[in-house]
């Protein structure tokens, strides 16, 4: 997925094998401004977004391969004849800006409206990443079949992520190929945070502007989530976070979010029905052995996302999915689905893995 880089076609400049937060970094700043201001600003912005600052690193081993590898920038060719002195000078500018530290708040997690249960039946995931935060909002369009969209939102002031509403269209569950995976830009949306569990969530689609207040949503003990503290993503042992096929990038286009709380994984699959649109699949998985959690799959269908009744909310079970973890870092999707106008039902597994979109990520305890 490219978390709009990924999930869409941008998440390919999260592809990157981004490293840690800017350090100190040998060169001119000043130069450095001058040349971020000419080669740079026109996509990462006057005041350097979070892409920007994980992606030049302590050194110049990342940013030069994003420039090396990344299509939007590999084909402009002021980049590629950047000297590694001037890219020095860069780094030596991002350097001047800080960035989330480790150990700073995460609002990862599963969030929904405020008061809670008020709103049953749609839902946020957010995976918190260092200054960015990929979330994938889970409702119904104008039709009342489910629908998701996704936004990978930077940091814009204390407590406040904002970005570009997508949805995304691609080939059918069963027969994924992320070549047909097509990002559409529907609106924007805008996150802030009163504390580590409340906030509320502004779209924008069309002429619709709503406002949601938000909170996490609780099943069991809420784990809490860092950034930036373990480097071996295998040794953690809650689940929390966005997952998606392994090898990373290997199929990007579709994820699942795993809501790890006590003994319970919730999970939200977003991935396409059998005609291309958008689908969204749930499962409350409970543990039923060592790294092993199960679960009844289900769909919904319910009230379109500017006039939600959670009185219209219809699930109906489609099926079943296994998660088997062989680590912190990866596990076993297995999962038996029958829609509707399918002839049998579908059984497959695919291996998942964390998706990473800046280095080191985000682990639960």
């Amino acid at each position: 997925m490219k978390t709009l880089p990924r999930l869409l076609q941008s998440i390919a400049i999260f592809a990157l094998a981004l490293s840690a937060p800017v350090a100190g970094a040998a060169g001119d700043p000043v130069n450095g401004k001058v040349l971020y201001d000419a080669n740079c600003s026109g996509c990462h912005g006057s005041v350097p977004d979070a892409i920007a600052l994980y992606a030049a690193g302590p050194d110049l081993t990342e940013i030069k391969y994003a420039i090396a590898n990344i299509p939007e920038m590999r084909t402009r060719p002021e980049l590629t004849a950047l000297t590694d002195a001037q890219l020095s000078d860069i780094t030596a500018f991002l350097a001047t800006y800080t960035t989330t530290a480790p150990g700073g708040v995460s609002y990862q997690g599963l969030w929904w409206k405020a008061p809670a249960n008020s709103e049953s039946g749609w839902g946020l995931n957010l995976a918190h990443q260092g200054d960015t935060i990929f979330a994938s909002w889970f409702t119904y369009d104008t039709a009342g079949k489910g629908w998701w969209l996704v936004v990978t939102m930077n940091k814009t002031g204390t407590g406040t992520y904002g970005g570009d509403l997508y949805t995304t269209s691609g080939a059918r569950f069963d027969a994924f190929n992320p070549a047909n995976v097509t990002p559409t830009k529907v609106g924007t949306a805008t996150l802030t945070f009163t504390d580590a569990n409340n906030g509320t969530f502004n779209y924008v689609i069309g002429a619709v502007n709503q406002t949601k207040a938000i909170t996490r949503e609780a099943f069991g003990t809420i784990p809490t989530c860092t950034f930036g503290t373990v480097a071996d993503l295998s040794t953690a042992t809650n689940y929390q976070d966005l997952w998606w096929n392994k090898p990373a990038n290997s199929e990007s286009g579709w994820g699942i979010n795993l809501n790890h709380e006590s003994d319970t994984i919730f999970a939200t699959w977003f991935t396409y029905d059998t005609d291309g649109t958008p689908l969204w699949l749930v499962v409350t998985a409970n543990k039923t052995g060592t790294g092993v959690y199960s679960g009844d799959l289900y769909r919904t269908a319910g009230a379109r996302f500017d006039a939600f009744n959670p009185a219209s909310v219809v699930p109906t079970k489609v099926g079943t999915a296994t998660f088997t973890f062989a680590d912190g870092n990866n596990a076993t999707f297995d999962y038996t689905v029958q829609l509707a106008g399918m002839a049998a039902p579908v059984h497959q597994q695919k291996q998942i893995t964390r998706e990473i979109f800046t280095a080191p990520g985000t682990t639960c305890k």
